[in-house]
């Protein structure tokens, strides 16, 4: 009875392995718009060119076609000669679901959004990143986005100011603060829909170029003088890399 048993459980795991693989592989090709007259490894491909969230799992489902070709193939006296281990068919269930619902970053980081207008003192927006322990806050002209404001560019206005003997700079206005502005390009912005790995993404881009990313602006659709929804700092990285990491043992 505990052998039987024991086949039952192993040939619903394969059963399990072959529905998720077959199901990413319907989705790629109809997402992509790719003829069956393709392998699964060129699929992987074509899809990964195209979308962000296939790149990050290309290797992984290589390697699992491998696998399934042992379960559908390489059979010995009608039984499968390799059983997928129970944690092995849950990462590849985790991918169908990672690709078919990818984490959206207006879920993961939809939160109020401290703002600054240009015209303002610097000392209230910089009371108001003590108080919030944060280091970025956008700088808006009405509603129009002017620069991200980060504690760097507070500082090396600071030390000026300071050499200066300048007093009372606290009144200066924040549009006087971001000329001191080291890189106009360390910010980005990415719409409620985009995904955990375009913002994952966007980070490695920016290290690519030996540029530093302060921080991206969700918005309704990623346009810069839209309202903010959420933002992502580096220090959310991790939060990033959870959303779309896969539990269990890798192939």
């Amino acid at each position: 009875m505990i052998g039987r048993a024991t086949e039952v459980v192993e040939a619903r795991t394969s059963d399990r392995f072959l529905e998720a693989f077959n199901a990413i592989d319907r989705l790629l090709r109809r997402r992509f718009r790719i003829d069956r007259g393709k392998g699964f490894f060129a699929v992987v491909e074509i899809a990964a060119a195209r979308d962000r969230a296939v790149k990050r799992y290309e290797l992984d489902l290589k390697e699992y076609a491998d696998l399934r070709n042992a379960i559908t193939h390489e059979r010995t006296d009608g039984r499968a000669i390799a059983e997928p281990h129970p944690d092995t068919v849950a990462s590849l269930e985790s991918i169908l679901e990672r690709l078919t619902r990818p984490p959206k970053v207006g879920e993961l980081f939809r939160h109020r959004v401290e703002r600054a207008d240009v015209g303002e003192p610097i000392g209230r927006a910089a009371k108001a990143m003590l108080d919030g322990n944060f280091s970025q806050v956008p700088v808006y002209d009405a509603s129009r986005f002017v620069e991200l404001l980060t504690a760097e560019t507070l500082a090396r206005w600071l030390a000026h100011e300071l050499a200066s003997g300048v007093g009372l700079v606290e009144e200066a206005s924040i549009r006087d603060v971001l000329r001191f502005t080291e890189d106009p390009e360390h910010f980005a912005f990415l719409g409620k829909g985009d995904t955990a790995y375009d913002a994952l993404a966007m980070f490695d881009d920016f290290t690519r170029r030996g540029k530093s990313l302060d921080a991206i602006l969700v918005t309704e659709s990623g346009k810069r003088d839209e309202r903010p929804l959420g933002i992502i700092t580096v220090f959310d990285i991790p939060k990033l890399i959870g959303a779309v990491s896969i539990p269990g043992p890798q192939p």
